[in-house]
């Protein structure tokens, strides 16, 4: 069943390719952290239009592969961690966007995935997660200014609940813009056409199945690793022959928390995660703009 699953997704890439619009792009996390261990993240993804139906409305297909490595260092944790140090995540889904009349426009996006760490090879129930998001602009081209607000579930926020989604962007001249919102804030300074830094608040983590009985205090337990962290810091994104994005960031993060959790979200162990320093690289590579709503940022 896992080798169904990477080949299923590795064919919807090569459809992608085949249309020639949308992007690939590669991410690289790491996260330090000296009381339990490095955490580093690796993804690859795409986002490709399927379905133009006119200039104000597309169906866009999107996936991607994630894979997180724990190095704990951790000697008091109390149980082998060997079960949880490596964690997979396939997703594969399905976003519309529309512009409306007046400014307004919408996104749906619904994307299932299935995150584990794949101790045995079946995959359950468990194993799955489904994500989605409802959000709404409404822009003001005189002004350069839009209003974003909606609600969204994503496991890999760690969170058991769905957030809010809300933001007022503004373009203030060529040079800079910002964005202030949760769960992502932003400004930005374009000091040259294919050159800007961008200081960021976001929300990240983690959500995985344990698909595996493992042992705390020398009991057997079923459940989930979620890890939630608020990062800020500084990036430098840099565009290239046209079509390609190189960002580097790096940050501290304010807020960090992982635990193991049961199948009712109840707490198992807690990490007790110290917060740290945060780096973070990634490539894109751009075809066609789909159609949505133009941000003024």
């Amino acid at each position: 069943m896992r080798k169904l699953v990477i080949i299923f997704i590795l064919s919807a890439v090569g459809v992608g390719f085949s249309q020639e619009t949308g992007s690939v792009y590669f991410n690289s996390q790491l996260l330090p952290n000296s009381n339990v261990g490095t955490f580093k993240k690796n993804s690859v993804g795409f986002d490709f239009p399927i379905k133009n139906f006119s200039s104000k409305e597309s169906i866009s297909l999107i996936g991607e592969y994630q894979n997180l490595n724990i190095g704990y260092v951790d000697k008091d944790v109390p149980f082998e961690t060997y079960q949880i140090d490596n964690f997979q995540t396939f997703s594969l889904g399905l976003s519309y966007n529309r512009i409306l009349e007046n400014g307004w426009g919408f996104g749906i996006k619904i994307a299932p995935q299935i995150s584990s760490n794949f101790d045995v090879e079946e995959l359950g129930n468990e194993d799955i997660f489904v994500n989605g998001s409802l959000v709404f602009d409404k822009l003001n081209e005189e002004n350069r200014s839009m209003w974003t607000f909606g609600v969204e579930y994503d496991a890999q926020n760690g969170l058991n609940y769905p957030i809010p989604v809300i933001a007022y962007t503004k373009r203030l001249d060529d040079q800079w813009a910002y964005k202030i919102g949760f769960p992502d804030s932003r400004l930005k300074w374009s000091f040259h056409d294919n050159h800007n830094f961008e200081a960021f608040t976001t929300l990240d983590g983690f959500a995985g199945n344990i698909n595996d009985e493992i042992e705390i205090y020398k009991e057997d337990y079923t459940g989930k690793l979620k890890n939630t962290y608020l990062v800020g810091g500084l990036g430098y994104n840099i565009t290239f022959l046209k079509s390609f994005e190189f960002n580097a960031k790096a940050g501290y993060v304010a807020f960090n928390t992982m635990e193991v959790q049961d199948y009712d979200s109840d707490r198992i162990y807690d990490f007790e995660m110290d917060n740290g320093f945060y780096y973070n690289f990634g490539l894109k590579y751009n075809f066609n703009k789909k159609a949505k709503v133009k941000s003024p940022y």
